[in-house]
């Protein structure tokens, strides 16, 4: 019951800083988007009574938004799971919030460009992120957490707005999750985004690099896209000029359970759109 309750506040929290933009914010970049993904023959990392993996089709919408602000930015995203074999019924519900405040813009003042580290870090800062998801029913694999500690923004020189970014982070499930197997440890997040052309045809790359550990054993997920925007085909102005088709191939490690120590591939194909 208690970790419902923080699900549902860290959630509403979530949805109102994400709602809520101020008339002042029209000035800086936002982003939100919907994902739809079909999971083929889903590894969840567990095996049935007969020792065999456990591969399920499951349908997952994926709510996301990040948006900028006069002294850092904020990203969220909301995972609605379905029911095995594709059925239009959630069974697990997963969301990250993360804000980030620059230190460059407290310090040195909110210009764009202040850089406090040198070219290679094009801007510092104090990261705070909550971690937390339940299942309709069944087993609840995900511990919440809360996360704190830095984030750099890399000066890679990544053209068409590609950016990349890394996070330093203590990963604290004892302030919010009460199992016996809760404990203090730390993570590392790399994320990117790289817009690219071929010819007229335009894709975008873009993930996360996700490594922690836990129960003493050192965890890996990545989650790396391709999108094919469809505005190569339509055009401007279209209604489907904001959106994408593409692929996302996730790897993981200790993730699904701490006692499964294969490498698991669940690749999906998707369509995104933005409003």
């Amino acid at each position: 019951m208690k970790k419902s309750l923080i699900m549902m506040a860290g959630c509403a929290f979530a949805l109102g800083a994400l709602c809520s933009v101020p008339a002042e914010a029209k000035d800086y970049f936002h982003n939100t988007e919907i994902q739809m993904h079909m999971d083929f023959a889903r590894d969840k990392g567990f095996k049935d009574a007969n020792g065999k993996d456990i591969e399920e089709d499951i349908l997952t919408a994926t709510f996301a938004h990040f948006s900028e602000w006069k002294y850092g930015d904020n990203f969220g995203f909301l995972d609605i799971e379905g029911k095995d074999n594709y059925k239009l019924e959630p069974a697990q519900y997963y969301g990250e919030f993360a804000t980030r405040i620059s230190l460059d813009k407290i310090i040195l003042g909110p210009e764009e460009g202040t850089n406090m580290l040198g070219s290679f870090l094009k801007e510092t800062y104090i990261k705070l992120e909550y971690n937390g998801g339940s299942p309709v029913d069944g087993y609840d694999f995900i511990d919440d957490a809360l996360l704190y500690g830095v984030s750099f923004d890399l000066g890679f020189g990544q053209p068409n707005f590609g950016f990349s970014n890394i996070s330093f982070l203590i990963k604290d499930y004892e302030i919010i999750d009460e199992k016996d197997s809760s404990e203090i440890t730390w993570q590392v997040t790399y994320v990117w985004g790289q817009p690219f052309s071929i010819g007229s045809v335009n894709f975008d790359f873009q993930g996360f690099f996700d490594v922690w550990e836990y129960n003493n054993k050192v965890a890996i997920l990545t989650e790396p896209q391709i999108r094919l925007k469809l505005d190569s085909f339509v055009g401007k102005g279209n209604f489907l000029s904001d959106s994408a088709i593409g692929m996302e191939f996730e790897l993981s490690t200790q993730f699904y359970d701490s006692d499964n120590d294969d490498l698991i591939f669940n690749p999906t194909v998707f369509w995104v759109t933005k409003f």
